[in-house]
């Protein structure tokens, strides 16, 4: 019974066998998409496909090599039969070394056909990591933005709570005076709660943005919060024009990994198909032996060696059927792949014309907001001092300050799709990867 291969030994990471020391103190989105590429399991996956194609290639070069073996048996005979049906008492052993060797000389060009299909196996297996590059780039993006909104959320509900609690105690000193009413102070009382439950809205979506963004990273175990520098300057959000439909779409044909992996399994399977009709032709090789053969002793005289050569051609004339099939499979995938290489670039382009009238709104939107909030500010600002001498009523007051959150946070949104949008639009071309 053959003996039970051992099991795998699978060690899961703990947080001491982490890597999210190795994180710098402040990570900005550069620093996070390196740390993706580096740690992120996923890619290992595809790392590890890759040298198994390499080494599929390998294998196929080796079938322009001969195959030489060596062996020797040794037989012991004893009891051997007489010429009066009678066993003889006879013991001997019989030493039979041989050295041979077998080389395809020629097979119709299948050999070197099967060896480009696998070559093409190993462009693809490259592609599809680049693929997955790609992609975990663009998600790290988006975990990223959804962060930064998250956070300017907090910022801004935490302003908001603040300029109520401000004046929520003014007006509990104004109450205690007799100068106010206690309808006043319990108005901003309410609208600094509220604020509170807006920031721990926006603290539980910073919080799973994080932890997606972890994830990504490949360190799951991983504290982020108070490391990232969110920081977003106007110099990352210039009003530049973007690149036309055209030259976008040929940026995506050059650089597209998803599509170089659909060429190389086109090549790969023409390749196969090639092959295949390729097997329907006859086979020659060359085999060669050199033995020898001794009783009782493991030594050699001349006339105990023998060495033989031949050639042998081979044809298979009927198989049923079988090769041809081969053949029709081989361009039924082609076919297969050709449709999903047109299915793919549809997609494509697809995804690249949905990005441009969202970054075309999204740069109009920007200057409006700025503008807005500049606005709302200044506002709130005048409105303040003439509520508090009793021009303006509380309410615009409170309209103010609404309009003034509104606006801060319609910018907040504006500035993260902007980016967002530019992101996904250098994935949809493959220029993320750059």
């Amino acid at each position: 019974m053959p003996p039970t291969p051992p099991a795998a030994d699978l060690q899961l990471p703990g947080p001491t066998q982490s890597d999210a020391a190795a994180l710098p103190d402040r990570l900005d989105l550069q620093a996070a998409k390196s740390a993706a590429l580096k740690y992120n399991p996923d890619l290992g996956v595809t790392r590890a496909r890759i040298r198994s194609a390499s080494a599929r290639l390998r294998e196929a070069g080796t079938r322009y090599a001969p195959v030489v073996r060596a062996g020797v048996s040794v037989i012991h005979t004893q009891d051997v039969p007489s010429s009066q049906s009678f066993l003889t008492e006879e013991r001997f052993e019989t030493y039979s070394p041989s050295l041979t060797f077998e080389w395809i000389a020629f097979d119709g060009y299948a050999r070197e056909l099967g060896e480009h299909a696998t070559a093409q196996d190993l462009s693809a297996s490259v592609a599809v990591h680049d693929n997955a590059r790609r992609l975990l780039l663009g998600a790290v993006s988006r975990a990223w933005y959804s962060a930064v909104l998250a956070r300017e959320r907090m910022r801004i509900t935490t302003a908001d709570r603040n300029f109520n609690q401000r004046l929520l105690d003014d007006m509990r000193q104004q109450v205690e005076a007799e100068q106010a009413s206690r309808t006043d102070a319990n108005n901003f009382e309410l609208r600094r709660n509220n604020a509170d439950v807006q920031f721990i809205n926006a603290e539980r979506g910073y919080t799973l943005a994080l932890t997606v963004l972890a994830e990504l990273l490949g360190l799951p175990d991983a504290e982020l919060s108070g490391r990232l520098d969110f920081d977003i300057t106007d110099g990352e959000l210039p009003e530049k024009p973007e690149p036309g439909l055209d030259e976008l779409l040929d940026i995506a044909r050059q650089q597209r990994a998803d599509l170089e992996e659909l060429r190389a399994t086109m090549a790969a399977l023409k390749a196969r198909e090639a092959a295949a009709q390729a097997a329907k032709s006859p086979t020659v090789s060359l085999s060669g032996e050199l033995g020898a053969a001794s009783r009782d002793k493991f030594e050699f005289e001349d006339d105990e060696r023998a060495g033989s050569l031949s050639v042998v051609a081979t044809w298979d004339l009927y198989t049923g059927g079988a090769k041809q099939a081969a053949v029709d499979t081989a361009a039924a995938d082609y076919e297969v792949a050709v449709r999903q290489l047109q299915d793919r670039w549809q997609e494509i382009v697809g995804e690249i014309r949905r990005q441009l009238p969202i970054i075309s709104a999204a740069q109009r939107r920007l200057k409006l907001n700025r503008e807005s909030v500049a606005l709302a500010r200044q506002i709130r600002d005048d409105i303040e001092p003439a509520w508090r001498a009793g021009i303006e009523p509380l309410t615009r007051l409170n309209e103010a300050q609404r309009d003034l959150n509104i606006a801060e946070l319609n910018l907040a949104v504006v500035r993260a799709e902007l980016l967002q949008a530019r992101s996904d639009l250098d994935t949809a071309t493959g220029s993320i990867l750059d």
